[in-house]
């Protein structure tokens, strides 16, 4: 499986999810989208629109490729001796879908109730208005790594079916953005997952 692995202090995996799949998860979600129930009070983003898709993200046609990525990344956390060799029970706690408009943005912040992983998936992406002087500075509506060393922030452009992996304690934040017209919403999804978890309880 191709992926690109990042390693400063924690793993961080990209993968790419075919965009077939990509365009069944917006259906999905568009489909369902009047009926679901909003995720923002349990989130740090400062968006109008974070929506539960917990229930719905296993009907996808996507989900056998996340599993698989999934599967991937506990191999190459094995392999740097970050866990246990398994066998291992995957357990998907909360999923939700972020619609990210002009100005809105997620503050530095970790799910650091969780011992588990985090994902980010991006689902639309659209053209940013980049139109900083400076080009050591971040670029708008891009996804920042924050390291725990003095490597610092770590910036990843979204791309869009492009699928993040990393531990839930890991800082993270998204920049605001401007687009140019007619605008449009920087789509993602991201949901919790633990493995080896009773969650039944």
């Amino acid at each position: 499986m191709k992926s690109t692995t990042h390693v400063f202090g924690r793993i961080l995996k990209k993968y790419k999810i075919p965009l077939n799949e990509i365009k069944d998860l917006n259906k999905k979600y568009e489909q369902a989208k009047s009926k679901l129930e909003s995720y923002g009070s349990r989130l740090a983003g400062r968006l109008d629109s974070e929506l539960q898709f917990t229930q719905i993200l296993e009907s996808t046609k996507s989900f056998s490729t996340i599993t698989k990525c999934i599967n991937d990344y506990i191999n190459s956390s094995e392999s740097f001796y970050l866990l246990p060799k398994g066998p291992h029970h995957l357990n998907i706690l909360s999923c939700w879908i972020n619609d990210m408009k002009e100005g809105e943005y997620n503050p530095p912040h970790t799910h650091h109730d969780l011992s588990g992983w985090s994902t980010v998936l991006y689902l639309k992406v659209p053209e940013f208005v980049n139109d900083t002087k400076d080009p050591h500075k971040f670029k708008d509506g891009n996804i920042g790594f924050i390291s725990s060393n003095a490597l610092g922030t770590t910036w990843m452009e979204p791309k869009l079916g492009d699928f993040y992996i990393f531990e839930a304690k890991h800082q993270h934040c998204v920049m605001p953005f401007k687009t140019k017209p007619p605008g449009g919403i920087r789509r993602s999804m991201s949901f919790n997952f633990v493995i080896n978890e009773d969650t039944s309880s």
